[in-house]
């Protein structure tokens, strides 16, 4: 692969992943800033339904991927989980229990960390496409993962509740977020392997249950709940629909 090659490939990833989460969690902040604290609940359930659904998307692409006949995808895929779940667990539990405001002020970090790996799973396929000379379904890769990207940003956003974000933050979150679009696209563009697929996306999923469960202890208190659940809906909805006209445009079912 040349230089060339290389630079259109983060180019690619760059539209499909790194701009859509910068608009994304520019429209979400102009969101949070003109509604007052009553509508927290329902805009942090929002956030927790783009999760959700995102969780169940990469375990499904995760279980696609593994192989009744091979047990190596069985223990790639159940390890990856593992650790995306189970060792966040445990960090926090050495962090200690307390959840402070430093801990609210960590979930945004740890769901655009999620997301990153998510959306580098993303990556693999703009990669995988543009190695193979598919270049019809690859611009329609992009157009579709950018489309669904721009939800993400809200998610971020919205699980730092009441906490004030400083622009160098959510500059470093996006980048989290929305990078590693850029090394998947590379990183398949030169190798292609089945069991790197499964690590990202189980990581990826193990890492979004550990936060939906974060989210879920901190906000769903019995003032909120109908509030919450009412943003979960919502957020599901949004995804879901994005996820309906990504098919659309790529023919291919999300």
């Amino acid at each position: 692969m040349t230089l060339e090659n290389v630079w259109h490939l983060i180019g690619l990833g760059g539209i499909a992943g790194v701009i859509p989460i910068y608009v994304g969690l520019a429209a979400a902040l102009l969101a949070i800033t003109v509604s007052n604290r009553s509508w927290e609940g329902f805009l942090t359930g929002i956030a927790t339904g783009i999760l959700v659904y995102l969780f169940f998307d990469l375990m499904h692409e995760a279980v696609e991927q593994t192989a009744a006949q091979d047990p190596l995808s069985w223990l790639v895929f159940l390890g990856s989980v593992l650790i995306g779940f189970v060792g966040l667990v445990a960090f926090e539990q050495h962090q200690g229990r307390n959840r402070s405001e430093a801990f609210r002020l960590s979930l945004p970090y740890m769901i655009a960390l999620a997301l990153g790996l998510h959306n580098l799973g993303e990556g693999l396929a703009i990669g995988a496409s543009y190695a193979q000379g598919a270049w019809v379904l690859n611009g329609l890769l992009v157009g579709g993962f950018a489309l669904h990207n721009g939800t993400e940003g809200f998610a971020i956003i919205a699980s730092a509740g009441k906490s004030r974000l400083a622009v160098k933050e959510v500059v470093l979150m996006g980048l989290v977020a929305g990078l590693p679009t850029c090394v998947g696209a590379v990183i398949s563009g030169l190798v292609v392997s089945t069991y790197l697929s499964i690590i990202f996306y189980a990581l990826a999923a193990g890492s979004l249950l550990y936060v939906i469960f974060s989210l879920v202890a901190i906000f769903y208190t019995a003032t909120r709940k109908m509030q919450t659940a009412t943003g979960v809906f919502a957020g599901l909805s949004l995804m879901y629909v994005t996820a309906m006209l990504l098919t659309i445009v790529t023919g291919i079912k999300s």
